[in-house]
């Protein structure tokens, strides 16, 4: 039986700053019970409708093992600041975190799933999720996740 990380965002629902209303900016996330080989994360956020089916909003591997992932990575394949990852192609077809945008008087849930794995994973800048998901099997040590709101 593997130990569950404990993911956790700041917010209950999500503030202004981290919508397509709003600067559209990655939110914080904190990881905990990280085991020691650990040697990267990778993230899977979705959405939730209230309507229609789930689409990806977020794929990013090859994190390091840090227990707090700050907010603000930037669209790009391969990002520096404010930490090291690769990320992939949405289901918005744009490559990074794309963020909740619910129509007026809707409203819309993230799911932000972590992997904590024990290897980076070769995979190419922009791949997306179905294949990052293929790529972590037999590599995955730990997950958890979180779900937070948006309102339009």
């Amino acid at each position: 039986m593997t130990q569950k990380l404990v993911v956790k965002l700041d917010f209950d629902e999500f503030p202004l700053d981290y919508t397509c209303k709003g600067a559209n900016r990655s939110p914080p996330i904190r990881v905990e019970g990280i085991l020691p080989n650990i040697k990267s994360l990778a993230i899977l956020a979705t959405t939730s409708p209230e309507e229609g089916p789930s689409k990806v909003a977020w794929v990013l591997w090859n994190l390091p093992a840090v227990p707090r992932i700050p907010e603000g990575f930037p669209e790009g394949e391969v990002v520096e600041s404010p930490l090291h990852a690769v990320q992939g192609t949405n289901d918005f077809g744009s490559i990074g975190y794309r963020g909740p945008c619910p129509e007026t008087g809707e409203a819309e849930a993230y799911l932000f799933r972590v992997y904590a794995l024990d290897l980076d994973l070769a995979l190419a800048p922009g791949a997306t999720w179905e294949e990052m998901v293929r790529a972590i099997e037999g590599s995955m040590n730990q997950s958890g996740e979180a779900v937070v709101f948006a309102t339009g």
